[in-house]
């Protein structure tokens, strides 16, 4: 054994393993490279479904709420179940006491109840929303979207903002 064994390399390297492992490194990057982006796309499409159900979900409660704001203040106590709200035609303002803006933590208004959302149906609106009724009208209902998204608003969810004008109304029905 001379100097020609050492010169050769191991006995199990043959001339093509550098080119088949750099192909298969090659493979492995480019199908790692599609898993992230394919991934990144779901998460992107995902993402805007979950904000495209949340903005219809706020709609729903606005609308649900504005129209159940609009009841209480005609009636002067809340309503017991969605009849009296069902066929509502939302006027631009809140008519009887609690139209009254002075302090009020509620809109008196559609614009403002809406923020910037279209109002729907109120039939439309009561398919997305779940509302537990009080068994007696100076309670105020608690609106639910059943486990859908909502969104967020300053200081909290739309759900905890929507049911709040409703804890304020009942304070002011009670005064």
């Amino acid at each position: 054994m001379g100097r020609d064994a050492d010169v050769t390399g191991p006995p199990t390297h043959t001339d093509g393993d550098g080119v088949r492992g750099r192909i298969f490194l090659l493979i492995f990057i480019g199908i790692f490279g599609v898993s992230v982006i394919a991934t990144y796309l779901y998460g992107v499409r995902v993402v805007n479904s979950v904000k495209a159900q949340a903005q219809r979900s706020d709609a729903a409660l606005r609308t649900t709420g504005y129209a159940i704001l609009v009841a209480t203040s005609e009636d002067g106590t809340f309503p017991l179940g969605t009849d009296r709200i069902r066929e509502i035609t939302l006027p631009p303002t809140i008519p009887g006491p609690l139209g009254v803006s002075e302090g009020s933590l509620w809109p008196v208004d559609l614009g403002a109840a809406m923020a910037d959302l279209e109002p729907m149906s109120v039939p439309d609106a009561l398919e997305i929303v779940l509302i537990s009724w009080p068994p007696e009208g100076d309670l105020p209902p608690v609106l639910s979207v059943g486990g859908r998204p909502s969104g967020l608003v300053d200081g909290g969810t739309t759900l905890d903002f929507i049911n709040g004008w409703f804890r304020a109304a009942a304070s002011q029905l009670s005064e």
